[in-house]
């Protein structure tokens, strides 16, 4: 018997079980959803959740929207998150 200790996360949008890239998945069944503001809280999250520091993951962030990493701060400072 094997086991699968990879860890599984489920869409918000259409509630499939997901393993990572799971943003990839959003990106391609959901791209309205994945344009909106909102997912950068997700993404920032998941990525804080892995260790990376604010700043990394902001510009990270920042380069998936082609958008500037200051955007960023100040939209996650506005919701409370910074």
């Amino acid at each position: 018997m094997s086991e699968n200790h990879e860890k599984t996360v489920e869409c918000p949008y259409c509630g499939v079980l997901l393993s990572k890239p799971y943003w990839a998945h959003v990106q391609e069944k959901h791209p309205e959803e994945y344009e909106k503001k909102q997912t950068w809280i997700s993404l920032f999250k998941d990525y804080k959740g892995m260790g990376m520091d604010d700043a990394v993951s902001l510009q990270v962030i920042g380069e998936l929207f082609n958008v500037d990493a200051e955007e960023v701060r100040f939209f996650l400072e506005q919701n409370n998150i910074l």
